[in-house]
This record gives C-alpha cells, sequence and structure tokens, in this order.
C-alpha cells in the first residue's frame, strides 16, 4: 500500500488541531479551541478525499486522541484543580441558611439596589434585590420576600420602627466608604 499524496497536509492539519485545542486549556477565551477543531474536523476530510479508509481512519484515531487526551487531563494536577473533588453533598450549600428570619425585618442599604445590591439588617450584611425600583444607598428597606438565597426588599413604610436602629447609625459611613470605591 502507497502513501498517498496529501497525507501530509492531513497529519499536519490534525497535529495543529490538537496543539490549539492543548493551547485552549491554558489560553481560555473559545477563539483557539474554535480554530481547533475546525483544524481536525478540516484534516479529517482532507483524509476522506484521499479515499474511505483514510477518512474513517483519521475520525477513529480523532476519537482515540480525544477521549485519551481528556483521561490523561483530569487526572493531571490541573485537571484536579478544575474538578470538584470533596464527594460529601453535605458540606454543598447552595444558599445561605437562615434568610428565611429576615422576612419582615427592616434594614439599611449600603449600596444603590438596581435592582440588586447589598443591605444591612442588625448588622449582617445580605444581598437583596429591590421589588421594582431604584433604591439609593443609605435608604430604610423592608424585606417582602425570601425565597432560596432571593431577598426581596422594597422602601420602608415611614411610620415603622427600625428592629435595628445602632446600625442604621453607621450604615451611613459605610456607605460613604463603599460608594467611594466603586466611583
Amino acid at each position: 500500500m502507497s502513501i498517498p499524496d496529501g497525507l501530509g497536509l492531513v497529519v499536519a492539519m490534525l497535529a495543529v488541531g490538537y496543539l490549539l485545542l492543548l493551547a485552549e486549556l491554558f489560553l481560555p477565551g473559545g477563539i483557539v479551541g474554535i480554530f481547533g477543531l475546525g483544524a481536525v474536523l478540516y484534516g479529517c476530510y482532507l483524509a476522506f478525499g484521499l479515499g474511505d479508509l483514510w477518512g474513517s481512519a483519521a475520525i477513529i484515531l480523532s476519537v482515540v486522541v480525544t477521549v485519551l487526551g481528556l483521561r490523561t487531563f483530569f487526572r493531571s494536577r490541573t485537571g484536579k484543580r478544575l474538578m470538584l473533588n470533596d464527594d460529601n453533598p453535605k458540606k454543598w450549600k447552595a444558599q445561605e441558611e437562615g434568610l428565611e428570619v429576615l422576612s419582615g425585618q427592616i434594614g439599611v442599604t449600603l449600596s444603590a439596589l438596581r435592582p440588586s445590591g447589598l443591605a444591612d439588617f442588625d448588622g449582617r450584611r445580605v444581598d437583596v434585590v429591590s421589588d421594582s425600583e431604584f433604591l439609593a444607598s443609605g435608604q430604610r428597606v423592608q424585606v417582602v420576600e425570601v425565597e432560596g438565597n432571593r431577598v426581596v426588599v422594597e422602601v420602608a413604610p415611614e411610620d415603622s420602627v427600625p428592629e435595628n436602629s445602632a446600625s442604621e447609625d453607621s450604615a451611613p459611613e459605610e456607605v460613604a466608604s463603599e460608594e467611594s470605591i466603586v466611583a
């Protein structure tokens, strides 16, 4: 069996494609990976131009190289850092616990809510979402809904007495320092 004339180009395209895919692991962004995938697919396409046997061999080789490459990568030190190693689901927390007690409480916004930001409730900083409007920092808010991690607030009624008057006095100072960081 003789070696076809275009085999060198097929091997070069496959090699360049896999080198680009390898580079994508260290230079994330997607562009290099897209070019790498394109080079591998084009190499397989060129291999089919040499004959069905060469095209099939290129596809099988590509699958084997991909599987072995991924298997080797995820067993490497870099690959292990990218994967979750803790198999104990009791340690996994999808949401902050104890937010339900905030329902109905009055606090002070520590940042502008557009519609999300930070608020202080009895010295506890909480990520909150405005009910539907923009709220400036330092404004009194009341929790109207708690659903999982989502704490929804609205402007507190004028006649409501804050449960945390000590933290309300200190909140504007904190707000000023946070606004200066943002600005």
